[in-house]
């Protein structure tokens, strides 16, 4: 009887269905010395043609109730004032750059997001110089966990003149999408009292985002940047938080580790650019204002990560000035065909920069993934280390455990996969026949065992 596809006696099966199977269009090519750039078409500034021209930076974008908006930091309203933590709507995603304001006031300067508090309006009153402020710096973004409900950790920073900039800490504000709102306005309800202060990496204010039912949360702590998580319905509550020690995710802060170091600003972020086994992708730039965009990968969302510099921002004002805040909006681009719109800051007087990235891509790639959910670990460990010496014989890309219970078969043509998954089903066929005999062989020495022993206690029995 053949064994493909039917029980044995140890329990391991191989594997006859196929749980998907598809095309992908050509993936970005990641090679050793990291991703391989094509060209950058910069797009221009974020701002429809019709709207006055804010300089403003940060420029994160996020979604919420399925619109699309950016989010930007201090935002210059020309002879209205200074704002800042302000927000755009982006009415249609294929035109990323048309971004527009929900509401300004009777002076024309944008309305923040986050208000301030009556003890912070009290503090601004009683200040020595009219001219300090209290500023409100989302760089983490917006992430959404339930439809139309959104949270952002957001740094507070006192700003007196002469440019003195005292951190007060992180604080963090629940944004839901307004309802009565046809327009797509949002409301902000901060939550009492800060969660990070000064000494503590400042989690959530670098990057966060929402995987499976958790969040993920990047912050930074002098050069260092952490790792914290905590279930998405539990954010605004500490005592729930995890932090990454380096293998683990533990409950003390104080012994989080960090996963990215030198790095001023960024963004993490899951995406299909770079193909299955790189699934984690980074962008950001150093503290060390080159003006460089840096973009990384890895395979699990804790690193370990290849970070490698992409290209060197240049203003549109000022060509040569230091560009900062380097933040990708995987919307904006097809990633499947090896493309990411990308962001940085021109300074004042300039703004937020869009551009589509493009890399050199692998050909279009067919693929199949089978569930291994019926073999035994000795079936999936061999499986894993026959994987790539099958992929050269029967001429696949490459092949691959995506997890310890998922085998993925990579190949230019439908033939290739066929043939792959044929060997591959033919070499798990030996195991498991060979994991067979073995256990009979075990049965009959345990039977020969036994019987021995019954031989011996009863002749010790008959002379007793």
């Amino acid at each position: 009887m053949s064994i493909f596809g039917s029980p044995n006696r140890c329990g391991s099966q191989v594997p006859s269905d196929i749980v998907q199977r598809g095309y992908d269009d050509g993936l970005a090519k990641w090679v050793t010395n990291g991703p391989c750039l094509d060209h950058v078409q910069v797009l221009g500034y974020v701002n429809a043609s019709d709207e006055p021209f804010f300089s403003r930076d940060i420029g994160r974008s996020f979604h919420l109730s399925g619109r699309t908006y950016f989010l930007f930091g201090d935002t210059f309203c020309n002879d209205a004032g200074i704002s800042n933590n302000t927000v755009q709507l982006v009415p249609d995603r294929n035109r990323p750059k048309n971004a527009y304001y929900l509401q300004r006031d009777r002076k024309g300067c944008v309305v923040p997001l986050i208000g301030l508090n009556s003890d912070e309006q009290k503090f601004l009153k009683a200040a020595a110089n009219e001219k300090t402020r209290i500023a409100f710096w989302c760089f983490g973004g917006i992430i959404e966990v339930t439809p139309g409900i959104g949270w952002t950790w957001y740094q507070k920073h006192i700003i007196s003149p002469g440019g003195h900039d005292e951190l007060s800490g992180v604080g963090i504000a629940r944004i839901s999408h307004n309802k009565s709102s046809l327009s797509g306005e949002l409301s902000c309800a901060r939550m009492p009292g800060l969660m990070f202060g000064p000494g503590q990496p400042l989690f959530g204010s670098f990057s966060a985002l929402v995987e499976d039912d958790r969040v993920y949360l990047w912050g930074q702590k002098d050069t260092d940047v952490f790792l914290a998580r905590v279930r998405k319905e539990h954010c605004h509550q500490l005592f729930q938080y995890e932090f990454w020690n380096g293998s683990a995710y533990v409950s003390e802060m104080e012994k989080a580790m960090p996963v990215l170091q030198d790095f001023q600003q960024g963004q993490v972020f899951k995406s299909e650019l770079f193909g299955f086994r790189l699934p984690w992708v980074f962008v950001g730039v150093t503290k060390w204002a080159d003006s460089m965009v840096m973009i990384g990968a890895a395979s699990s969302i804790e690193g370990p990560w290849d970070i490698r510099p992409l290209f060197r921002a240049e203003g549109i004002i000022k060509r040569e000035a230091y560009q900062y805040c380097m933040y990708a909006h995987p919307w904006g681009a097809n990633a499947r065909q090896g493309q990411l719109l990308v962001s940085w800051c021109d300074p004042w007087p300039g703004g937020v920069i869009l551009a589509k990235v493009t890399f050199d891509t692998h050909p279009g790639t067919h693929w199949a993934t089978i569930a291994l959910d019926s073999c035994s670990e000795q079936v999936a460990y061999s499986v894993a280390n026959r994987a790539a010496e099958i992929s050269r014989s029967s001429n696949l890309r490459f092949a691959e455990l995506a997890n310890p219970r998922r085998l993925r078969l990579f190949g230019t043509d439908e033939r290739a996969v066929d043939g792959g998954l044929n060997m591959m089903r033919h070499h798990m066929g030996l195991v498991i026949k060979d994991e067979a005999s073995q256990a009979q062989m075990g049965r009959r020495r345990g039977s020969s065992l036994t019987g021995f022993l019954a031989k011996v206690f009863s002749r010790v029995g008959r002379e007793l």
